[in-house]
């Protein structure tokens, strides 16, 4: 008949030795459970958020509370995870650490991968970790005046070569603008600072600060060049004037390559005008004091720079004093800088003023920092503590789960080491417990008792020294066919063993008298028949 199958339980036997393992198991929790606490505390009370950090690099400044560096080793600590990085590309505009000037990209290209089959090299937004631009330098300027609008603009091209690192194969190229004019929310130095502060009221420095340094000598500068230039000492006054430079980036030579003047009558030279080489003097200072100014932004430690090298300062900055046949009244006098008022007597020019360290000393900044990296904000993972309801709970759960995976592997070495100690011993006084071990004790009696059967007929066919005869041989002398076995095969020694191997059934022993080996004669046939009639 089908049974249905059953739950089943297996017995069990009290450990030997049970005081030691009582004991042991309780110290053993006791040391465990405060350690497994811990461990969900360190685990599992925080979680991660989306923070903005100005850094790129992994810090522990994205722990929080007890995941910080005065409450945790390192081991127990958990790693900060990777910020994503930046793209930069095409058209993106972004400041560096000094924060001076504002780049807007021109171009990016991986000079790591091959150039296409046309021979073009493809642009693409690359990656940005926070790598350091001060192997960055400026290579080239170019210089607009516009009587229209009584401005003067500097714009300086920067060059990144990427192979100067091969951890970051990427060319970049960029500009800045500086618009310098009478009026200061469209000036660039007004515009940094606003039109209601001044340069002393927001740096809260000394004149050594090196923002307060670029600012200013690009201020007194600006003022000598806007001064002069919007002045009449050319046969017709300039409606622009155009001069485009390449930079050494070794010496920072500004070289002229390409120049263009139109005249207020709107006539345009084909070569520039010997007479406007008047103002070579003022175009060369404030051209000079831009490309040093930008390369300071870029820390770049490669290229000479005016702000950091007394002597190569006084090398690029002339005194700008009036030429022959000019007044100095009708120079650079009777006007006024946005922060710094007029000039001080005894000075022909700002230029003059500024070599004689008024109104800052130049040669020696301070607080300029040691690399200069884009100023942008990365999105990072941060860990921060849970609330008080999400933390117990989930401490909780991870110290019973853990607490339930200890108990079963420590129950099954205790089970191990017990039954290496004292194997189980079980008594069973149930009545089906009883009959199947009689049941399986009689089987084991009949299987003992055939296996001694058998081994008792092997040694007694040992004991007799029978052979083995051919099978048919052995066939034949067990249905008695042929009256004796072959005995021509057999050896010698055992003729008489194979003799006896003549049957003849029990019923005829009792019946019949033996018969003879050789026939009877004619006459014995004859006189049985008469007898029988």
């Amino acid at each position: 008949m089908f049974r249905l199958p059953a739950l089943e339980y297996s017995l069990s036997h009290p450990h030997p030795r049970g005081r030691l393992f009582f004991f042991a198991t309780l110290a053993i929790f006791l040391l465990s459970l405060p350690v497994i606490v811990i461990v969900n505390i360190v685990t599992l009370g925080s979680e991660l958020v989306p923070s903005l950090q100005s850094s790129f690099e992994s810090t522990d400044s994205r722990l929080d509370k007890w995941w910080d560096t005065h409450r945790l080793p390192p081991l127990l600590r958990p790693k900060p995870a990777r910020c994503e990085p930046k793209e930069l590309g095409r058209g993106d505009v972004f400041r560096l650490t000094p924060s001076l000037f504002d780049y807007t990209v021109m171009s990016t290209w991986n000079v790591s991968r091959p150039v296409g089959n046309d021979g073009v090299r493809v642009q693409e937004r690359v990656e940005y970790q926070g790598q350091p631009f001060s192997g960055c330098y400026v290579n080239n300027a170019r210089f607009e005046h516009s009587l229209v609008e009584q401005t003067q603009t500097v714009n300086v091209g920067v060059e990144c070569p990427g192979n100067q690192s091969t951890s970051y194969p990427v060319y970049v190229s960029m500009q800045t603008n500086m618009v310098f004019a009478w009026e200061l929310n469209k000036d660039f130095i007004g515009q940094y600072y606003g039109s209601s502060l001044g340069i002393d009221s927001i740096n809260g420095t000394t004149s050594s600060d090196y923002r307060k340094q670029v600012l200013a000598a690009l201020q007194v500068i600006a003022t000598d060049s806007l001064t002069i230039m919007g002045r009449d000492h050319l046969s017709n006054p300039a409606l622009s004037m155009r001069l485009y430079f390449n930079v050494d980036p070794n010496t920072a030579e500004p070289m002229p390559t390409t120049s263009s003047l139109t005249y207020a009558n709107g006539t345009h030279p084909e070569t520039f005008p010997a007479e406007a080489f008047v103002y070579v003097g003022s175009i060369y200072n404030l051209m000079n004091i831009a490309i040093s100014a930008v390369n300071l932004d870029l820390v770049n430690k490669r290229t000479p720079n005016i702000f950091t090298n007394a002597t190569f300062f006084r090398e690029k900055v002339w005194p700008n004093l009036p030429p022959d046949g000019f007044n100095s009244t009708e120079w650079a006098e009777g006007t006024r800088t946005f922060y710094y008022g007029n000039l001080n007597s005894g000075y022909q020019t700002w230029a003059q003023m500024l070599l004689d360290g008024k109104p800052v000393e130049l040669g020696n900044p301070t607080g300029l920092p040691e690399q200069s990296a884009m100023v942008t904000t990365y999105l990072c993972p941060a860990y921060k503590v849970k609330p008080t309801n999400s933390l117990l709970s989930s401490v909780f759960v991870g110290s019973a789960t853990m607490t339930l995976s200890v108990w079963g592997v420590w129950m099954l070495i205790t089970t191990f080491v017990a039954k290496r100690i004292s194997p189980p011993r079980v008594q069973c006084h149930c009545p089906v417990c009883e009959e199947r071990k009689n049941v399986e004790a009689e089987e084991a009696e009949a299987k003992q008792a055939k296996k001694d059967k058998k081994a008792e007929e092997t040694a007694r066919a040992k004991a007799e020294g029978l052979a083995k005869p051919r099978m048919l041989a052995r066939l034949k002398a067990w249905i008695g066919i042929g009256g004796r076995a072959d005995l021509t095969h057999a050896p010698e020694g055992h003729l008489n063993a194979v003799a006896t191997l003549t049957h003849t059934p029990e019923s005829d022993k009792d019946t019949e008298p033996r018969r003879q080996s050789h026939p009877r004669n004619p006459s014995e046939y004859s006189e049985t028949f008469k007898k029988e009639d």
